[in-house]
């Protein structure tokens, strides 16, 4: 058997054994056959860095101060236009927690957490999304987005501050409704995957995201006819895509508004 690269015998030694490559995995897009991209992004982000600049909104979305800014007070402790819950609230199936991480400083720029779905899961297994979940029995929403993050991320409640909400988002491939909760981290935490239902954890600059060249959306027909608009985003070695894109895209278009758009 050779030795060669072993780093021993006689003759000079080999190299040094180089660490494992980390696994990459990329997710399956089900495009259909029929679907289109349209000439010009629809998102109202786009149409603000184009106007700015991207460089400009991307600094100006480093800032906590303005995603605490775009979505206003909590008034009487609870959230934002809080009350009765609406017909669509009551029947939310899932809840997701969007948590922000710095923004306190130009060397600390906000910083939005995602995670990976494990790619042993039954249901979109290696999916790139938010930390979230179904609701359990006498759950608010809101209440199912905090422990969800808890258990997937090892996010303590304590060091989440709830901004508020965004508009719900419909899954059509579950037919259920989620809803979104935007939040900053107060404090030093350590983010710790959960082993059973995260591979790994993301953690990436709003501004970044925001750039125009990162983005695209797709029509893509349904059955019975008519066409919906898919949202992606293209990260580093994957891609966001589906309801957590559409999630991502309210926000970005909410912080684009704040930050000086129409």
């Amino acid at each position: 058997m050779s030795s060669a690269g072993a780093g021993t015998g006689t003759g000079p030694p080999g190299p040094e054994p180089r660490p494992p490559e980390p696994r990459r995995f990329r997710q399956r897009i089900p495009r259909p056959p029929a679907a289109r991209r349209p000439a010009v992004a629809r998102a109202r982000f786009v149409e603000v860095a184009t106007r700015l600049g991207p460089d400009e909104l991307a600094a100006r979305l480093g800032r906590a101060d303005l995603l605490e800014r775009a979505f206003g007070p909590i008034v009487g402790g609870g959230l934002p236009g809080a009350g009765a819950p609406s017909a669509a609230a009551a029947r939310t199936g899932a809840a997701v927690l969007l948590p922000v991480i710095g923004g306190r400083s130009p060397d600390d720029p906000a910083r939005l957490v995602l995670i990976r779905r494990a790619t042993h899961l039954r249901a979109n297994p290696g999916e790139i999304a938010f930390a979230g979940g179904r609701l359990e029995p006498g759950e608010s929403p809101r209440q199912a987005a905090l422990r969800e993050a808890e258990e997937e991320l090892l996010l303590e409640r304590h060091h989440v501050r709830v901004l508020g909400s965004l508009p719900t988002v419909f899954r059509r491939s579950r037919a259920e409704r989620i809803e979104p909760f935007v939040a900053t981290v107060e404090g030093v935490v350590r983010l710790v995957p959960s082993p059973g239902e995260v591979d790994d954890v993301l953690v990436l600059a709003l501004g970044d995201l925001a750039r125009p060249e990162r983005y695209f959306e797709e029509e893509w027909p349904m059955p019975g006819g008519g066409r919906r608009m898919m949202h992606f985003f293209e990260l580093e070695s994957d891609i966001l895509w589906g309801a957590s894109a559409a999630i991502l895209t309210l926000l970005l278009d909410r912080l684009a508004v704040a930050a000086g758009g129409p």
